[in-house]
């Protein structure tokens, strides 16, 4: 393969084979900083070595998201988005200018917006919250068990991985644990999976059920909101908090705070239970490193869960990219990025640089130091960091010794998406 043969964008690939390893590996070696000019993508500058990941997203009054391209996609797909979105709002007598959600938006304005719920995502907020994460943990990880002794089968992905980031950030919105299954199939819909058509109702085209349940949620949102100011907004959940809240420019408008909240509990829940599931296959896949796992968890070795975790979330890389709009013309790499171009930071690409890490593809329970970029890098570093450390060192702990009667069945199914890495479905049976 030549690095002009690569192809890391096809939605395809992703679905059939995984990430596409073997051409971010040739890119890093032969090109690092590497312009991209493939069909139906506009082209970016694909930057692929953990030491120009970092770089990039640390540089930001260079490397903006405000540039009106946050998440590379097909060309298509990136004209459906905004042509959707920009009559969504008309039709909702909002502005249409205003970006989706605030990590459209660069500083000052983004840190404005962002310092709204930081107080809620602090070690010392989640230190608040491990009892209740750790009693979900173990109440998901029991059923996933009996489900196996009793269908003799069941779904690492559906039937256990997506509950406890769920449930956490349903809490967290104050959502009723009655509306915490919908709210899962109306972020799901979000990544275009032709399996979704369960949700059609009778004569209803694919397309047309997702537009409608984007609204749904949408709409869902809004009552929401309604429901939580009519009652006075005194309580500690995101949505009377934002209410609450003022930036720079006074409270929140209605469509900020749909934007806002829509944002919260997708990325609540759609990133972390990858990482919970990936995390969960490795372990079965590597067997000496689940044992190593659970005999420290056995001794009470408190760094056991902190430093798989963060294994897993290397191993993983949940998130697949970002993109930044350049802003002046930079030199990186021997490269020159104009003005107005757009570059592609690809985060499981640098987590799997051997320049940083000693034989990356090597799955280490026990891997310190581990300075992986699965959160990203810089002022939009994930909101929810600790959330996701909290709940899978909480998830693995109460999964990892179960593991040791299970064993994988069957292929794994993934969704063909561009910007996260959902799997889709992964069996698991009894040994």
């Amino acid at each position: 393969m030549q690095v002009d043969d690569v192809v890391i964008h096809d939605t395809d690939r992703y679905a059939a084979q995984g990430y596409p390893w073997s051409e971010w590996d040739l890119l890093r070696e032969e090109a690092p900083v590497y312009w991209y000019v493939r069909d139906n993508i506009v082209p970016f500058w694909a930057i692929t070595r953990h030491e120009d990941v970092k770089w990039v997203s640390g540089q930001n009054k260079t490397f903006i998201n405000g540039g009106g391209r946050l998440r590379l996609a097909d060309a298509d797909r990136d004209l459906r988005f905004w042509s959707k979105y920009r009559r969504r709002a008309i039709e909702l007598g909002w502005e249409p200018d205003e970006p989706p959600d605030f990590i459209f938006k660069d500083r000052p304005d983004h840190w404005d917006m962002r310092r709204l719920v930081v107080p809620e995502f602090t070690p010392k907020a989640m230190r608040s919250r491990s009892e209740s994460l750790q009693h979900h943990a173990q109440r998901f990880a029991e059923e996933f068990v009996n489900r196996i002794a009793t269908k003799g089968s069941a779904d690492i992905v559906e039937d256990l991985a997506v509950k406890l980031p769920l449930a956490a950030i349903c809490e967290m919105v104050g959502v009723s644990a009655d509306d915490w299954s919908q709210v899962h199939a109306w972020t799901s819909v979000l990544f275009d999976d032709p399996d979704l058509d369960r949700y059609c109702l009778p004569g209803e085209a694919h397309v047309d059920m997702r537009a409608r349940m984007i609204r749904e949620f949408d709409d869902w949102i809004s009552e929401l909101i309604d429901k939580r100011r009519r009652d006075g907004a005194t309580g500690r959940d995101l949505v009377s908090i934002l209410l609450r809240s003022e930036t720079a420019s006074g409270p929140l408008t209605p469509q900020q705070l749909v934007g806002y909240l829509r944002l919260m509990i997708a990325a609540g829940n759609e990133t972390t239970r990858n990482a919970a599931s990936g995390g969960t296959i490795a372990l079965l896949e590597h067997r000496d490193e689940l044992d190593v796992l659970n005999e420290r968890i056995s001794a009470d070795d408190v760094d056991a869960l902190e430093t798989a975790v963060e294994e897993i979330l290397r191993w993983t890389s949940p998130v697949i990219q970002f993109a930044r709009t350049c802003s002046k013309d930079t030199e990186l790499r021997g490269q020159t990025i104009k003005a107005g171009e757009h570059v592609g930071v690809w985060y499981p690409s640098a987590n799997r640089d051997e320049r940083r890490f000693p034989e990356p593809y090597r799955f280490d329970v026990r891997r310190t130091p581990n300075d992986h970029l699965a959160f990203g890098h810089g002022a939009h570093f994930c909101l929810g960091v600790h959330l996701a450390r909290w709940e899978l060192r909480a998830f693995f702990k109460v999964v990892a010794p179960m593991l040791d009667g299970l064993r994988l069945d069957g292929a794994q199914s993934r969704i063909g998406h561009l910007h996260v890495g959902p799997i889709k479905h992964q069996m698991a049976v009894a040994r």
